[in-house]
């Protein structure tokens, strides 16, 4: 599914859905592969969660593409998931759940948070230490998107 395709939400938190139910896509069953594709939630910081892409789909792959966010962005909700050559966007949590999850050779940009906030890169939700989730980050680049760069000294970051 993709190539080219740019899929827009603004379902919200603050606007009354939960974060579940916030995002703009959510893919679920087993062997999905998208390419191509920008998945985005547009709302900004102020609306909190808001996930551009909810994953509950198992062997999932998604290739070249951009996520495009702030609070929650990705959300990896279960399974196993795997994505390569991405540039994602966000802020508080903005690629997390509870699956297990490789993110390979992307771009990882932070975004500008509201006053008093601060930026964290990845939220793992595991609840009991047996599971086999968790979320790996393998040579990526990780950067202040534009909207941050001229204020980045007055916000924190974190990797998780």
């Amino acid at each position: 599914m993709g190539l080219g395709r740019h899929i827009k939400g603004n379902q919200n938190v603050a606007d009354g859905w939960t974060t579940s139910r916030s995002s703009a896509v959510a893919v679920v069953g087993s062997g999905f592969i998208g390419k191509g594709i920008t998945f985005e939630n547009y709302v900004g910081p102020s609306k909190h969660q808001a996930a551009a892409l909810r994953s509950g789909a198992n062997f999932s792959a998604f290739l070249p593409m951009q996520l495009r966010g702030y609070q929650d962005t990705l959300y990896v909700h279960s399974f196993c998931q795997f994505y390569r050559e991405c540039d994602m966007y966000g802020t508080i949590d903005y690629t997390f759940g509870n699956a297990a999850v490789v993110i390979q050779n992307s771009n990882l940009y932070v975004r500008k948070p509201n006053d008093q906030q601060r930026n964290i890169f990845t939220a793992q939700g595991r609840a009991d230490q047996n599971q086999n989730s968790g979320i790996s980050i393998l040579n990526c680049k990780v950067d202040a998107a534009s909207d941050l760069i001229p204020v980045q000294s007055s916000f924190r970051t974190y990797l998780g």
